[in-house]
């Protein structure tokens, strides 16, 4: 690595203008390719008649010791593509559902070194200590594939570029495999990219992966492995339209469902369902929210075809819940040790399948075309319908959990006598009431929402331990375990759905006294 050579970044030599860095708005989607389908690619009716090229591609990427330019977003690489050298620089922020659109300043080099100075006009130029930054640089990883290029036109004014990398990322002696496939507007706008990708949805399987190769490259270099990712605050302007703060909120769902998805497709660890399910939830109500704004039958359409993941996930995180720690204590108070043994080798089974059924249904087409649609939806490729009147969003917001806590106290009435449907109907109240409230919760004044936030926290946990007991009681008898321990994990699990009546009593009170935000 130590041919490479590097031109300060604030001496703007003649080189730097003389073939010019050019900005350019970079869009593209990307997709995971099952290494059995890719055969299946060249063959699939939207490259019919297009002659594909191939070239072997080495990039090698850098940054400095402490992963400066990584932690603002940014991706220096010097990339060589048969006799050419090509240095560019990558920024900006990447969409959920595949799409990508970042800005790329891009130029090309007579060798290896790569010249800073071609970036001065970049944000590379703002990082702390970028006068000298050409004396921390260092390789940090390099991807090696084999590029097979289609270029299309599928209607007049649309030219793109399919190009299917197969190959590897590789960072000392850490390596992974990579198979992924771009969809890149030469010509024309978004929509031609996201039909053509639909197309090819329709005859092999492929997801929408929001995965860079810059990323994958960092976590190798880093030795570190997917991490669970929560759910981040999203922080609405008042002065936004509904669709666009709609938006937003879908955004910010579908950027949680996919920073989990690799872990719940690669890993068994439980947090990747958890946050997973959480993030189906959150881009969901949303939906629910806004349906007037995103349109009553397109957003029950998405809702819907996010369901069956969505159950999936549900599902596996049961089993995981169940058989990580509501089974446990009522082994142990059985008292059988050999029991026990046996009964949780059956609960770790039937976490496996509902682990793998949930990985099928992220894989599967239909959650893909969903998740395909809602990107082409937040990419903004076709023209929202005009709308009547806009209704401020505060107002909005305010209205909005104003009826859903009108519902939930009309259901909470006579909790004591509630059975188990009405209690897990107060339990959906509840969880749709906060992910409203957290969703919402930037156009509050926080004295107003967070003690409002954590009355609903400690009902929503308090209603789902219950749940969790209701589900213990169900599913054990799915074991196949002895009549004698089932009956008696039932008996376990009833007494423990009952929760605390006391405490769930006064939550609900607490929350009839206290007015909603915006009232």
């Amino acid at each position: 690595m130590s041919r490479h050579a590097y031109g300060e970044l604030t001496t703007a030599g003649p080189r730097a203008h003389s073939a010019g860095p050019f900005p350019m708005a970079e869009v593209e989607l990307k997709f995971a390719v099952d290494p059995a389908s890719r055969a299946r690619l060249a063959r699939s009716a939207p490259l019919a008649g297009a002659k594909p090229s191939r070239s072997r591609i080495s990039t090698t990427y850098f940054d400095t010791p402490k992963a400066e330019l990584a932690a603002h977003g940014m991706a220096l690489r010097l990339r060589r593509a048969g006799r050419r050298w090509i240095q560019s620089l990558k920024a900006g922020g990447e969409g959920p559902g595949g799409l990508h659109v970042r800005e790329e300043w891009e130029h090309e080099r007579r060798g290896p070194g790569i010249d800073l100075s071609a970036f001065a006009a970049t944000p590379l130029a703002a990082l702390h200590g970028a006068k000298r930054l050409h004396e921390r640089l260092v390789p940090v990883f390099t991807v090696d594939v084999v590029r097979t290029t289609w270029v299309v036109e599928p209607a007049p004014g649309c030219r793109l570029e399919v190009a299917l990398d197969v190959g590897e990322v590789r960072s000392g002696r850490r390596s992974q495999a990579l198979s992924e496939l771009e969809i890149e507007c030469l010509e024309g706008d978004a929509r031609c990219a996201f039909d053509l990708a639909r197309r090819l949805l329709d005859e092999l399987p492929m997801r929408p992966s929001a995965v860079t190769k810059a990323e994958r490259g960092c976590r190798l270099h880093a030795g570190r492995a997917p991490a669970p990712v929560k759910a981040r605050p999203v922080a609405l302007e008042r002065a936004l339209p509904l669709v666009e703060a709609a938006r937003a909120l879908v955004r910010s769902g579908l950027a949680h469902l996919q920073a989990n998805e690799e872990g719940v497709l690669a890993t068994t660890d439980p947090e990747f369902v958890h946050q997973a399910r959480v993030a189906m939830r959150r881009t969901r109500s949303a939906l629910r929210i806004f349906r007037e704004t995103v349109g009553e039958e397109r957003s029950r359409a998405w809702r819907d075809e996010l369901g069956e993941s969505a159950g999936a996930l549900g599902e596996a995180r049961d089993w995981d819940v169940f058989a990580l720690e509501s089974l446990p204590p009522a082994l142990q108070a059985y008292g059988d040790a050999a029991l026990a043994k046996q009964v949780l080798a059956r609960a770790a089974r039937r976490r496996a399948r509902g682990r793998a059924a949930s990985r099928a249904a992220l894989a599967a087409p239909r959650h893909a075309r969903a998740v395909l649609d809602l990107a082409r939806w937040l990419s903004r490729a076709d023209p929202d319908p005009p709308v009547a009147a806009e209704e401020p969003l505060a107002r909005f917001a305010a209205r909005a959990i104003r009826k859903r806590h009108k519902r939930l106290v009309e259901d909470s009435r006579h909790l004591a006598r509630l059975d188990a449907a009405a209690r897990h109907r107060l339990r959906i109240d509840a969880k749709r009431l906060r992910y409203g409230v957290e969703g919402l919760a930037s156009l509050f004044a926080p004295r107003a929402i967070g003690p409002y936030r954590d009355l609903l926290a400690g009902l929503q946990d308090a209603l789902g331990e219950a749940n969790d007991a209701a589900t213990a009681g169900r599913l054990v008898g799915e074991l196949g375990a002895p009549e004698t321990f089932v009956a008696f994990a039932r008996g376990w699990f009833a007494a423990r759905e009952r929760g605390d009546p006391a405490r769930l009593e006064h939550l609900v009170r607490a929350l009839r006294r206290r007015r909603p935000p915006g009232s």
